[in-house]
């Protein structure tokens, strides 16, 4: 298993962020882009981090060699919404309202890793702060803050009457 380029070792047996860990892997496994993009959730002591494995697929510029801006904007927004879904009670499907993504530097064609913080979950909204970094994780290729609307059943039956 590959190591995030810091002293972090992975969890192994049962733990309490043992099912949260499984959460994200089967709300993961849902997203076709996600399966596309091999996404594999890893369990640390500080938390769940996302690996992006590299592929030629993934390279935008073979000239340096470098990951597509796409693939990595792509990434912060479904982690994004992964962990506001993880943290619903009501089981929503999150829909993106607005999504603010810093390039900071290259991203290398080499694995990636992102990790996510739930600024605020509220009734109706949720604000999450991704990050995401290769080898050195005090050296971050980007990050970003997705705006999410949590959908309510009276929104739900809107759109079911729209159609």
């Amino acid at each position: 298993m590959s190591t995030t380029g810091d002293s972090a070792q992975p969890i192994s047996g049962p733990t309490e962020s043992g099912k949260e860990c499984s959460d994200w892997g089967a709300l993961l496994e849902r997203i076709p882009y996600a399966r596309h993009l091999e996404l594999e959730v890893q369990r640390y002591v500080a938390g769940l981090v996302v690996h992006m494995p590299c592929r030629e697929a993934l390279i935008g510029n073979f000239m340096l060699p470098a990951l597509h801006g796409g693939v990595i904007g792509a990434l912060i927004e479904l982690i994004a919404r992964v962990a506001a879904q993880s943290q619903d009670t009501e089981t929503r499907c999150p829909r993106i309202l607005d999504s603010h993504i810093n390039y900071l530097r290259s991203a290398q064609a080499r694995s990636t890793f992102a990790s996510a913080e739930i600024v605020r979950q509220g009734r109706r909204t949720s604000l999450v702060r991704v990050t995401c970094w290769q080898g050195d994780k005090s050296k971050l290729i980007a990050s970003g803050q997705v705006q999410l609307l949590l959908p309510t059943m009276a929104d739900k039956q809107a759109d079911l009457h729209e159609q």
